[in-house]
This record gives structure tokens, C-alpha cells and sequence, in this order.
């Protein structure tokens, strides 16, 4: 993984944008976003970097992304399972209130026949 790119995954586990980024070390987004994409940065700007997000040279050097990577997968993987759980629930919801409706349609309908009988008499 290039350095741009672990710039840009650490910058989002700090929940820190470009702009914000940018600002902190005196560059524009335009440049953190070049060296997000490019991995080309020089010493003094990545040191700044590194400062800001609080890891080492050494740190920053061993970091692979993997751990983060495998938790962002487990994760999603945990986020989908409960929105599953939400969309059966909901489906079952739904078919409740389709039947109540449907029961409430037949009670109208047996209550505008016994006014029309009523109103025959």
C-alpha cells in the first residue's frame, strides 16, 4: 500500500476530512487529495501529516491497513445482518397491516350492506 493511501485510511479512521487535514498542516485539500491518489509526498509534508493523525515515521512505515480493513469488513458484515433483520421484521409488519386493512375493508363493506338492506325496508 502507498503512502497516499495510507495517508487517506488513517486520515478516516481520525474522522478527519482533506479540507481538515489540509488546514491543519498549512496545504490546500487539492494537495492532500493529489497525495492521497499519487502516494507522492516529501519529507517536511509527511512528517506534518504524521503529526497530525499522532503516529510514528516507524508506525506509519509498518502500517498495512490489514487489521483496520478486516474490522471494516466485519463490520459491514454485522451492519448487514441487522439491516436483514430490520427489512424481515418490517416485511412482516407489512403483511400485518395489509391483512388488518383487508379485514377492515370486508367490516365496511358488510356495514354498507346491512345499511342498504336496512334502507330497502
Amino acid at each position: 500500500m502507498h503512502s497516499g493511501k495510507k495517508i487517506k485510511l488513517l486520515r478516516n479512521l481520525k474522522n478527519i476530512s482533506q479540507e481538515q487535514l489540509g488546514e491543519k498542516i498549512n496545504k490546500t485539500r487539492a494537495l492532500v487529495s493529489h497525495i492521497e491518489q499519487s502516494g507522492k509526498v516529501n519529507h517536511y509534508t509527511l512528517t506534518s501529516i504524521l503529526k497530525v493523525l499522532n503516529i510514528s515515521h516507524t508506525e506509519f512505515e509498518s502500517f498495512t491497513g490489514e487489521d483496520v480493513l478486516k474490522g471494516a469488513f466485519t463490520n459491514s458484515i454485522a451492519e448487514i445482518k441487522l439491516l436483514l433483520d430490520k427489512i424481515e421484521y418490517l416485511q412482516k409488519e407489512n403483511d400485518l397491516l395489509k391483512n388488518l386493512v383487508d379485514s377492515q375493508k370486508k367490516l365496511i363493506e358488510a356495514l354498507g350492506e346491512k345499511r342498504n338492506r336496512r334502507k330497502k325496508q
